[in-house]
């Protein structure tokens, strides 16, 4: 089904836009589950995508892209992973954010597109059934980790769960059968309740959308971020006082120690800092492991480093050695930038494997879900009200 982008159509994104911006914009489209959050805005994407084709589906993506991206900034709803990545890279944030969420539209469009070519009813049927064997698999593995919780275990399992994760074929042979009855289960309640083509073509759409967000999402995590990236390693706030330093705080809210004259601190082995001349021997930095360190405030300007006036309310450095001197009295903030693999980072030592089920698994399936069932619920009004044409294939 082609997208014909009429009024009717344009009213139609346009509602969807605004229930993107509102579940965005507000804490009613997030619903918070362990370090993620499931998000709601993957139904209008579905909507979207079957109402209006691929290119209705790829529009919404990048709406639901782009307000992601500002909750990197704050922008609504917080996300706490991405301002840690928009610390590494603005432009890779960017393409995890918007990117992986067009792609995930236009491609359940194209899902939608197919499924509407399909004649038969019963294949129609068999590819419903596998999206319902694959949930039970989903649902086995969640409730499996539940039961089998270990809040002290490396992976917050305990150890006979950690072996039959990594057991292989037995795992493998386990899930076969899982999917198995799901399948079975799904095609028996189908072909009972006697399911519309299109209801069947709304569900597989709307789990499309779930999992192609969550598979595009983290590979993009994955892809763009596993490498050495520069990142944010620690925060510190200075505050100076008669042209002194007066007292430092870490990103936690703890004290950092500074020299007695207040003129010069030490910031572990990554940087020293003066502001004037001192009287003690100050340790070296030579083993910093930093590679840049930022300065900001209102009041910096003016301030010399190596002979040379700030002229701005930031300065951004490379040495380990910071010679600032005529610091006004006021606040600064200074960051250090490191060195380091953020997916390590982020999984703790874990297989990438088991870092996903475990982090990413109970959010994904309550996408699913959710997704599934209300696309289904949305989409099948719409086309027996027939606000949306519905594909001839799909007319029972």
């Amino acid at each position: 089904m082609k997208a014909k982008f009429n009024i009717r159509s344009l009213v139609l994104l346009g509602l969807l836009t605004a229930v993107v911006a509102l579940f965005s914009l507000t804490p009613i489209g997030s619903i918070p589950i362990g370090p993620l959050s499931i998000t709601l805005n993957i139904i209008p994407i579905a909507i979207a995508a079957i109402a209006l084709g691929p290119v209705g589906g790829l529009i919404m993506g990048i709406v639901f892209g782009i307000f992601s991206f500002l909750q990197c900034f704050g922008i609504g709803v917080l996300s706490g992973m991405g301002a840690m990545t928009l610390e590494i890279s603005p432009v890779l944030t960017f393409i995890q954010r918007v990117v992986s969420r067009a792609f995930d539209g236009l491609l359940v469009g194209l899902i939608f597109l197919g499924l509407s070519k399909i004649k038969s009813k019963k294949v129609l049927s068999a590819i419903t059934s596998s999206v319902a064997g694959a949930v039970l698999i989903g649902l086995f593995l969640s409730v499996m980790l539940l039961v089998c919780y270990d809040k002290d275990g490396k992976y917050k399992m305990s150890a006979g769960m950690y072996k039959f994760m990594t057991s292989g074929l037995p795992l493998a042979l386990v899930l076969i059968a899982v999917f198995a009855v799901g399948f079975g289960l799904a095609f028996w309640f189908i072909n009972r309740k006697n399911l519309s083509k299109i209801q069947q073509s709304c569900a597989v759409s709307g789990f499309s959308a779930a999992i192609l967000n969550t598979i595009f999402f983290m590979s993009a995590l994955v892809l763009l971020f596993n490498h050495t990236a520069t990142g944010l390693d620690n925060k510190y706030t200075i505050t100076v006082s008669n042209g002194v330093i007066s007292e430092i705080k870490d990103n936690g809210g703890k004290d950092v120690a500074f020299s007695a004259d207040g003129k010069s601190a030490v910031f572990g082995s990554d940087l020293v800092l003066t502001v004037g001349d001192t009287q003690e021997t100050l340790p070296s930095a030579a083993g910093s492991e930093a590679v840049k360190f930022t300065l900001s405030s209102k009041k910096l300007k003016g301030a010399t480093f190596g002979g040379s006036s700030i002229n701005g309310n930031t300065y951004k450095f490379k040495t380990s050695t910071a010679d600032l001197r005529g610091l006004s009295d006021g606040r600064y903030t200074l960051k250090i930038y490191k060195k380091f693999n953020y997916i390590d980072k982020l999984r703790a030592g874990k297989s990438i494997l088991l870092f996903l089920i475990t982090s990413v698994g109970i959010n994904a399936l309550f996408e699913m879900v959710i997704s599934t069932i209300f696309t289904t619920l949305i989409c099948t009004a719409l086309f027996k009200a027939k606000l949306i044409k519905t594909p001839e294939n799909l007319k029972d």
